[in-house]
Order: structure tokens, then C-alpha cells, then sequence
């Protein structure tokens, strides 16, 4: 560690500051430690053979540049309109609710369990002929009761969307998810070491029929140079070093060539505006040939086992440290982790050292939805405000993952 580069960071550092508003802007330093996969020579080895079934090989399979792409794509395959509502959980993202403005739709959010499942009691309490269909997340990659919001959706006539945002591998008592929903969909970025790229899933043979655009050589050629550029500062690809610093030479030259279409796209961003609303323009796009290739050679083998290993290195690491708590000491048969989801008493005061230490971690709902609070959803917001997650990709090296725990024992300990 001992990073020099920062950035400007919006986060929820005064004590009894509402769930929906920043309250503070400041510098940070960016971590050493990648949070997310980074391409690494290592990536392609281990066998493609996985001992988990993969979401994307279970139905028609529509290839786009984000997550909140493949829900809006959903929802305007079931024939959603102005008036329409669909029952989202209380604990979300922007990127779960964005995408019902693409056809008009109202969210109407549910009460979730402390075990992260949703209370079906509050689902149908809240159910009128408006609504149209039903959102299931399986949270940091731990499967729901999939057969039960099946038979619930099927004796209400509703649509069973299985966002798989965070669990691109797994089954549920031998059942793969992304099959059980009428419609599934995945964000690769959070499994494979790409910079864009989801996944809309479904059993409906119309999907075939969607055609979409390629992003074009111009912004393909950026999207690959970026990749490579991220690897190097993080230190992977020592070997191709010259290759990737001649590769970063030719992206600035593309970057200061691009004009018209091309110059309104920032292959950075996660396909979203500013406010976290959707970038439309990338409704009718496909993800890139870079996303295309690393997600078909990646070894899903490494990425799977690696994952279970060093979740189970955090929790045994953090079981019992007074101050937090592990959400989930145990990985249940088919779980394949996205990330390590830790309570901790005191977040407000400790996610700024953690911040200023340069650890890797997301806050996953950290602002909810106008409207979503103790009344809709007591155990949304107190998640919202204790529960941050660490980094347990394939990628992380053993030193990075001993400078982790080493880092958050000491913050918590001070």
C-alpha cells in the first residue's frame, strides 16, 4: 500500500444522517488492493470445468453492457407500462430501481427478514391488480427460497424476476439459479475481471429475436486498453508490461481522437448518468468483444473455489471480533460469495478510517429510495447504516487478503 492517487468520495459520516442524502464530501486515497477482479495472467488457468452451474448457461442469453440494462430489458419484455409496479426488496441499489423508468413503472417495496429473505406475508399484504411482478435478489451470492416465490408468483399471476446481480454461480438444493424466475439477470463486473458487461436470462424464446448494436471498433478499443490499464496498477501482468504501456500510449491517443457518438460514452462509467439514472443511449448495445472473450475462457473452476476459500479466510478471521459481526459464518451447499458482508456496531465512525486506510469495500444499499424507511422496512435500514462488504474475488493474492483482515482488526481494535 502507500497509494498517492485519491478521490473525491460522497459517503454517510455523521451519526443519525438519513439513509437517502451524502452528507459529506472528501478525499480518500484509491486501493492497492483491487475490489473487484482485475484481469491477471493467472485468470485463464485452473479449468473452464465448473463445479457450480453458471447463470448464464441457463436459457436464451442476451448479452448487454450492465446489470440495470438486463432489468430494464425484462421489464419491456413483459409488456410493463406507465402505471404498472413491480414489488422490489427495501434493501437495494439505485441500479435495482432505475431501470423500471425505461417503461414507466412504479417500485413498491417489500419487507425483507434479518436473514436477508423476503417476508411473503408484507408481499401479498401490499398486493393490488397494478402490480405485475416480483424482484428476488440472492444477496452477496446467498441463494433465496427460489420454489417458494415461484408458487407465490404462479397463485397470484405475477412475473418472478431473480436478480442475480450477485451470484453468477450456484443452485439452490441442487436447483441452478436464474432458472427458477421467468427472467434473470447478472452483472458480470462483480465475478469476471471485465469493466462492463450483463446478462438478461430467460426461457422465452423472443429474447432471440432482440438484435443489438456493437459498441463500435473506437469504443471496443478503449473498453480493452482500460482493462489492460487497470491490471498494471494493481500490479498484475508484470510480464506484458512494455505491451500494456505501449497499449495505455495508443489509448490516450484514442481518447483524444474520439468525436460524434463516440464521445459521448465514458466505457468507465457502469452505462449510467450522473444521478445513477440509466444512460439509455446504451439500452440497444451489447457488451464488448473484451467482455465477450474474458467471460468465455475465464476459468470458472479458480473463480469459484477461490472465492469459497477466502470468504471462509475472512469469517473465520472475523467470527467473534468484538465490535462487528459476520452476516454469514457458514456458505451453504451451492453458494458461490460475491463479497464478505460484515456488521459493525459503529460504521459511521469506522468506515472513514477504513476509507483513509485505503481499504477495498462497498456499501451495497448504503442509500436507499426515497420513502423506504423504519415503517417499510426496519431491517433495510439498519443494514443500510452497519453492514459494509469486503473484497473474496479470485484475484486477491494471499498478502492482500492477510492486509485486509491485519488492517480492519487494527481500525476496529483503535
Amino acid at each position: 500500500v502507500g497509494n498517492k492517487r485519491r478521490r473525491m468520495v460522497q459517503s454517510l459520516t455523521v451519526a443519525g444522517a438519513g439513509p437517502n442524502q451524502p452528507t459529506e464530501s472528501r478525499w480518500i486515497p484509491v486501493p492497492d488492493v483491487p475490489v473487484r477482479p482485475i484481469l491477471s495472467l493467472r485468470t485463464f488457468f485452473g479449468g473452464n470445468r465448473s463445479p457450480q452451474p453458471c447463470v448464464l448457461d441457463q436459457g436464451y442469453c442476451l448479452d448487454v453492457s450492465a446489470g440495470r440494462i438486463a432489468i430494464a430489458r425484462a421489464l419491456e419484455m413483459m409488456g410493463l407500462g406507465p402505471d404498472d409496479k413491480v414489488l422490489v426488496p427495501a434493501y437495494h441499489c439505485a441500479s435495482m430501481i432505475d431501470p423500471l423508468a425505461w417503461v414507466d413503472a412504479k417500485p413498491i417495496f417489500y419487507r425483507l427478514r434479518a436473514d436477508l429473505s423476503a417476508d411473503l406475508a408484507d408481499i401479498e399484504a401490499k398486493l393490488n391488480p397494478k402490480i405485475r411482478a416480483l424482484v428476488i435478489a440472492h444477496y452477496f451470492g446467498f441463494p433465496q427460497d427460489l420454489p417458494a416465490y415461484r408458487k407465490f408468483c404462479d397463485k397470484h399471476g405475477l412475473f418472478l424476476v431473480e436478480d442475480c446481480a450477485h451470484s453468477l454461480f450456484g443452485s439452490d438444493r441442487g436447483v441452478p439459479l436464474g432458472t427458477v424466475g421467468d427472467y434473470a439477470i447478472t452483472s458480470l463486473t462483480k465475478f469476471l475481471p471485465v469493466r462492463e458487461g450483463g446478462a438478461l436470462v430467460t426461457k422465452d424464446p423472443s429474447a432471440q429475436t432482440i438484435k443489438l448494436a456493437s459498441q463500435g471498433l473506437m469504443v471496443g478499443l478503449m473498453e480493452t486498453f482500460s482493462t489492460l490499464q487497470e491490471s498494471l496498477y494493481h500490479k498484475r501482468l508484470g510480464l506484458l508490461l512494455p505491451l500494456v504501456r505501449a497499449v495505455e500510449a495508443a489509448r490516450l491517443l484514442l481518447r483524444n481522437r474520439r468525436t460524434g457518438q463516440e464521445r459521448r460514452i465514458n466505457p468507465a462509467q457502469a452505462r449510467s448518468g450522473a444521478q445513477g439514472e440509466i444512460d439509455w443511449s446504451w439500452i440497444d448495445v451489447k457488451a464488448s468483444p473484451v467482455t465477450a472473450v474474458i467471460s468465455r475462457f475465464a476459468s470458472r473452476r479458480r473463480l469459484i473455489e477461490s472465492r469459497i476459500s477466502n470468504y471462509r479466510r475472512l469469517a473465520d478471521a472475523f467470527i467473534g471480533l468484538p465490535g462487528c459481526r459476520v452476516l454469514r459464518p457458514e456458505l451453504s451447499e451451492g453458494t458461490v460469495p460475491y463479497m464478505f458482508p460484515l456488521w459493525i456496531d459503529n460504521l459511521d465512525e469506522v468506515f472513514p478510517r477504513l476509507e483513509d486506510e485505503a481499504v477495498p469495500m462497498q456499501r451495497f444499499g448504503q442509500f436507499l429510495w426515497s420513502g423506504v424507511d423504519n415503517t417499510v422496512c426496519e431491517h433495510s435500514v439498519a443494514l443500510s447504516k452497519h453492514l459494509v462488504q469486503f473484497p473474496c474475488h479470485q484475484e486477491l493474492t494471499s498478502e492482500e487478503i492477510d492486509w485486509i483482515i491485519a488492517t480492519v482488526i487494527k481500525t476496529l481494535k483503535a
